[in-house]
């Protein structure tokens, strides 16, 4: 009696929520829930038929193959423009880092450093292909709770920007290898304000730890104190609390000139800016899965634009700053530029008809599209766009797993065996998370003006094994 009624309950509050979902969607322009084709760049052809840039979705999975990621080009730049524009227009000085760790496909990564940004990395591989892909050192920004020696070496021998320190303990190791170069390095401070992420990342303002960590940084000969870093999250779809730490980062700023004379000349303030048509999952979505409800999609309204966050960022860096002072404002947008000029293609291999609900059995599935567990994603099919989307379908991976499940309760056109869907947004997270259980990972195409080019092969089976040896 107790679950059922505590059911009920549920299934009420959960219509209510639908009820206000479905009113803040009327009016939103583009059908398709508000969430067209058109705000990733792609549009439906007479047909009925996905498409990029003229050529159709389907036919591009025929030609190389699903599971497949297909990245836009001039969106990518589109995206990057967009971003960046409004920031400069308030503040000159603003330089964009891309964060690899978001996105660490080397085309893509050399794209965007052909766009002007720096790099932002985490960890000795990604500071390595930063090199590899021939970018200087000075626009190399080293940040991680995790550096080693060997990563801090090569940070130090490359002359990157600035390395943010997340510890103490970095000080000396880092002062010790900047002698043994016979050059001085620019250090940042990771600092935790009173919002945002803490953990095991950075050193707290309030506590006093990043105001020690400039103390020992000013008297050693070896190290330069340069500026502060700060990340408060990640999917940030609010300015208020962004601004709030923003605030006392800026108020640390002015401690540090008064009391220990130190000019900063980079403030990096990090990244985390949410995605319009993302939605980050919450407890409700879980329970409307569990009891027969899809779960909800992202409204873009929510989202504030670049423009919101940088004017009032401006405003911020010109009520705070003394006057004539205007240190580089560095931002770290990853999900934010390439999470829509990314696609992921997979195919139906099997359909189990069950009841009102028909299981679809894709050639894809946690392996590949990690992030789905967390977020929602809007998922097109690649065809019958302009069909009515009624069929309850279910969507699962290949793996033998039960946790494999792509989406549940979507209603989608009736999809057969041989038919494609499109899981949009998949720039953001989904290459880093990705895994070969029992399968190979995916090509990467890239399109521009309707040109292709495979950035990264298809992993063989070959590959899957190259680096084992098969006798003891």
């Amino acid at each position: 009696m107790l679950e059922s009624a505590k059911t009920l309950v549920k299934r009420l509050m959960i219509s209510r929520l639908r009820r206000h979902d479905a009113a803040r969607r009327v009016g939103l322009p583009g059908g398709f829930g508000g969430l067209p084709p058109e705000l990733w760049g792609y549009e439906v052809d007479p047909c009925g038929h996905l498409c990029i840039q003229g050529l159709d979705v389907s036919g591009l999975a025929s030609r190389f193959g699903t599971p497949l990621h297909i990245v836009s080009l001039p969106w990518l730049r589109k995206t990057h423009d967009d971003f960046l524009r409004p920031f400069v227009a308030g503040y000159p000085k603003t330089r964009l880092a891309t964060s690899y760790k978001t996105n660490p496909v080397p085309a893509i990564l050399k794209a965007l450093h052909d766009m002007g940004t720096h790099a932002e990395v985490i960890s000795d591989f990604e500071l390595w292909l930063a090199g590899r892909l021939g970018l200087a050192g000075d626009r190399i920004i080293v940040n991680g709770p995790g550096k080693s020696r060997e990563m801090l070496v090569r940070a130090i021998d490359m002359g990157v920007k600035v390395i943010n320190i997340d510890g103490l303990g970095e000080i000396d190791i880092i002062a010790a290898e900047a002698e043994r170069a016979g050059r001085a390095q620019r250090l940042g401070v990771r600092v935790v304000t009173s919002v945002g992420w803490s953990a095991q990342f950075g050193l707290s303002i309030s506590s006093g730890e990043a105001y020690s960590a400039f103390e020992r940084i000013r008297q050693n000969p070896w190290l330069v104190p340069t500026g502060v870093h700060l990340h408060i999250g990640t999917g940030l779809k609010g300015v208020s609390l962004y601004l709030r730490a923003i605030r006392e980062v800026l108020e640390f700023g002015k401690a540090l000139r008064d009391s220990l004379g130190i000019e900063l000349e980079v403030y990096d303030l990090g990244g985390g800016f949410g995605v319009p048509t993302v939605r980050g999952k919450d407890a409700w979505d879980d329970r409307m899965l569990a009891l027969g409800y899809p779960q909800r999609e992202a409204l873009p309204p929510d989202c504030p634009s670049p423009s919101d966050y940088a004017q009032s960022i401006a405003d911020l860096f010109s009520a705070l700053l003394p006057a004539g002072r205007t240190p580089e404002l560095f931002l770290e947008p990853g999900r934010a530029i390439t999470s829509s000029s990314q696609v992921l293609l997979l195919r139906v291999i099997a359909v189990k008809e069950t009841g009102e609900t028909r299981k679809l059995i894709l050639d894809g599935g946690k392996n590949i599209s990690m992030p789905l567990g967390w977020e929602t994603h809007k998922i097109f099919p690649a065809q019958q766009l302009l069909e009515d989307f009624e069929v309850d379908s279910d969507l699962y991976g290949p793996l033998c797993h039960p946790g494999d499940i792509v989406a549940r309760h979507l209603k989608l056109p009736r999809l057969n065996v041989g038919d494609v869907v499109a899981i949009m947004d998949a720039g953001a997270y989904f290459i880093p998370n990705q895994m070969n259980f029992s399968n190979p990972r995916p090509a990467i195409v890239v399109i521009n003006g309707g040109d292709t080019r495979v950035v990264r092969q298809r992993e063989s089976f070959e590959d899957l094994v190259c680096l084992d040896r098969i006798e003891p």
